[in-house]
């Protein structure tokens, strides 16, 4: 009878403390809901002219833990597929681009870069973030014959 009673209060205290435990708050953090949020923002200065043979894109990729692919929005415009890219025609006569997560990503990598073909040089501004934290940003002038040809990456 004592060993039952105390197989009993033991089961007890279990049950207690797993109910008492798993009844928690939902965190507001992205990134413990299942990813973070991704933000490049690319802008080309006028003097870049596709006319002239210059030449420029961004491509992003990103997926969730379970493999699949997410949306981007760029300009506010959703936008599916694996891979996004945005390119020359978009950015001809200078142009910003943001591109944004439309959902919650597990992992993720960008990659832009281009090169000037005729006399005008033109200027690159970039912003990447994450979960609203810049992990880097610059401008870069982008002349003829540079070498090697411009080119960023980042994990995102």
């Amino acid at each position: 009878m004592k060993i039952q009673r105390k197989i009993t209060q033991f089961a007890l205290a279990m049950i207690a403390v797993t109910v008492l435990f798993s009844c928690k708050k939902k965190s507001d953090d992205p990134a413990a809901n299942g990813g973070k949020k991704a933000k490049i923002t690319i802008t080309l200065s006028s003097d870049f002219k596709k006319a002239e043979g210059d030449y420029f894109d961004v491509d992003v990729a990103a997926g969730r833990s379970d493999g699949s692919s997410i949306d981007w929005l760029v300009n506010g415009v959703t936008k599916k597929g694996t891979v996004i890219t945005v390119g020359t025609d978009d950015f001809n006569g200078g142009k910003t681009i943001v591109l944004e997560s439309a959902s919650n990503l597990f992992a993720g990598s960008v990659q832009f870069g281009g090169f000037e073909f005729g006399a005008t040089p033109f200027t690159v501004d970039y912003k990447i973030e994450v979960d609203g934290k810049v992990i880097d940003q610059g401008t870069e002038r982008i002349v003829k014959d540079r070498s090697p040809v411009y080119t960023k990456s980042y994990q995102l």
